[in-house]
């Protein structure tokens, strides 16, 4: 899947939204991979279509999408 403007504006949202209350989910300075990853699955879920995120990082991105650890997909 291509990176694409509308999936940057909507990770710079995410990015903003939890900078502001307090829990990033990198360094200040940084658009991180986890805000992009959100975003990008996001869009596909207003589109109709069902997404789970398969990662290690379950904490990061269970804030904005379903996020399971990959063992715990059937």
């Amino acid at each position: 899947m291509l990176i694409t403007t509308p999936t940057i504006l909507k990770a710079a949202q995410l990015w903003a939204t939890s900078r502001q209350i307090g829990m990033p989910t990198a360094d200040p300075k940084e658009l991180d991979g986890d805000v992009i990853l959100a975003a990008q699955a996001l869009l596909i879920v207003e589109g109709g279509e069902g997404v789970v995120i398969a990662t290690t990082n379950v904490g990061h991105l269970s804030r904005f999408v379903d996020a399971r650890h990959w063992r715990d997909i059937d």
